[in-house]
């Protein structure tokens, strides 16, 4: 999983974040937009066969975190790659298939065989959705900023 974290040291934009009522609205709307911009990017950059991996890509929102996450058991191997492994038999039938492999387990030998000496190679499309989204986070951030400003002066 890919973290983006943000540190505040101004003691009174602290306290502010103590009082629920006056941040939580802008820190919501922040962490939902960036949310989506990166969830978005990365469905864009994730490799497509069968489009599973880009539709699990998911978003989930607490109240100070949100966290954008494939929900497949492969897409870490998609991600960073894998060093050279012997596949289980018969997993790669399928792929195989759609790549104009021979059917059956001579196509499913044959990938498993390339895999077994090269492994995979990596295909990001989280990370660089994170990095491509940077800008757009910190305008966000900015915009969060000044409605916590806006409701701390109309409020104290």
């Amino acid at each position: 999983m890919i973290t983006l974290s943000i540190r505040i040291d101004d003691k009174r934009v602290m306290e502010a974040l103590n009082d629920p009522k006056l941040v939580m609205g802008p820190i919501r709307d922040f962490l939902l937009r960036s949310a989506l911009v990166i969830e978005g990017r990365a469905k864009q950059n994730a490799p497509v066969d069968t489009g599973r991996l880009r539709n699990a890509i998911r978003t989930t929102i607490e109240p100070t975190r949100a966290t954008i996450e494939p929900h497949t058991s492969y897409a870490a191997f998609v991600e960073f790659g894998t060093r050279p492994h012997w596949a289980p038999r018969g997993a790669l039938q399928p792929w195989a298939r759609r790549h104009g492999f021979p059917a059956g387990a001579a196509g499913d030998d044959l990938v498993r065989r390339a895999i077994a000496r090269r492994g995979t190679r990596a295909q990001p499309y989280m990370q660089p959705a994170l990095e491509d989204s940077r800008a757009d986070i910190e305008a966000f951030l900015s915009d969060a900023g000044r409605d916590i400003e806006e409701q701390w002066e109309s409020h104290g």
